[in-house]
């Protein structure tokens, strides 16, 4: 039994893949040919109150096969299996824990939404970018999709103005973005807020100023000072940004590049998953990649799958090599 924005998309591979979708909405009835069943389901999915993903339950074996689905066909899936009673689904539908039974909070970054997007355009015409815009504005979404039939070839542009209506023309120079730094775990950090420099050609350039002193800068073991400052670089869909941090005589003091999923831009925010490496360059020293042992950490706990964790070193590495060659 599948429910939410993902139902299309979600039918369309659970089908692919030998699964028989018993409970179907009316729509999803209509769209794949699903008659109703008296079989009741043994896995449910349904949306997260965020729309940032997915919850599973069901029969533990059934529900762990799903899951592994969704690794291999998902490449930056981040699945956390949880205890019951830690959250409940936004449908409604409620759950009392059972021997047997398992339960997952999964969360779609943006290269998954990309590829749930390609599954549902082939159920129906879809636009790239259609379930992120789907938690942003459902109505312009429809009206969009619903001129792609009679000109299919619009799709592109299509998906362009939408994001430019809903996104781009909010990111005007010297309002204020927020930072949702997603950990694998699911810890929500929200990074301080940034105040719009530039932005352009899908990237952006952000402000932020740092109060106090007395702690260290993540990872360049340099001290932070009254009247610091940090300029973030963020471009939509990058694998990772970059941090800059100041003194306030303007003078650097070091970079950080945080390793991601691809970055996300929404209405007032811009947001990502931390893959947990990093590479860190102080001023006059040598660039270096910390926190690899986070990173193994993230996918011994089954939240990060082994392609997404090579991905992030690979990154890792080729950033090490470029800040190396400007050295030269």
């Amino acid at each position: 039994m599948v429910r939410g924005i993902f139902t299309t998309a979600l039918t369309c591979l659970l089908k692919k893949k030998g699964f028989l979708i018993v409970v179907p909405s009316m729509i999803s009835a209509t769209r794949f040919g699903v008659k109703q069943s008296h079989n009741p389901p043994d896995v449910f999915v349904a949306d997260r109150e965020d729309r940032q993903g997915v919850y599973v339950e069901g029969e533990a074996e059934q529900a762990d096969t799903v899951i592994e689905i969704l690794r291999e066909n998902l490449l930056d899936v981040v699945v956390r299996e949880r205890t019951w009673g830690a959250s409940s689904f936004s449908s409604g539908l409620t759950f009392q824990g059972q021997l047997g039974r398992a339960f997952y909070d999964l969360e779609f970054p943006a290269e998954s939404k990309k590829t749930l997007d390609s599954l549902r355009n082939e159920v129906v015409p879809t636009i790239e970018g259609h379930h992120k815009f789907k938690m942003i504005s459902p109505h312009d979404v429809d009206d969009a999709e619903g001129k792609i039939g009679s000109s299919p070839q619009a799709r592109d542009e299509l998906a362009y103005d939408l994001k430019d209506k809903l996104i781009y023309q909010q990111y005007a120079l010297g309002t204020f973005l927020q930072i949702e730094h997603v950990k694998p775990n699911g810890h929500l950090i929200s990074l301080r807020e940034g105040e719009i420099l530039g932005y352009r050609n899908g990237k952006v350039s952000l402000k932020r100023k740092f109060h106090g002193s007395g702690s260290f800068y993540d990872g360049l073991e340099v001290p932070k000072e009254e009247g610091d400052y940090g300029i973030t670089e963020a471009q939509e869909d990058l694998w990772s940004l970059r941090h800059s941090y100041f003194g306030s005589d303007g003078q650097l003091k070091g970079e950080l590049y945080n390793i991601n999923t691809p970055v996300e831009f929404y209405p007032g925010k811009i947001r990502y998953v931390d893959l947990e490496v990093d590479v860190v360059k102080p001023v006059g020293q040598d660039p270096r990649i910390i926190d690899k042992d986070k990173l193994t950490e993230a996918v011994e706990e089954g939240h990060l799958n082994e392609r997404l964790a090579t991905k992030a070193f690979e990154i890792g590495q080729e950033l090490l090599k470029q800040l190396r060659e400007r050295q030269l």
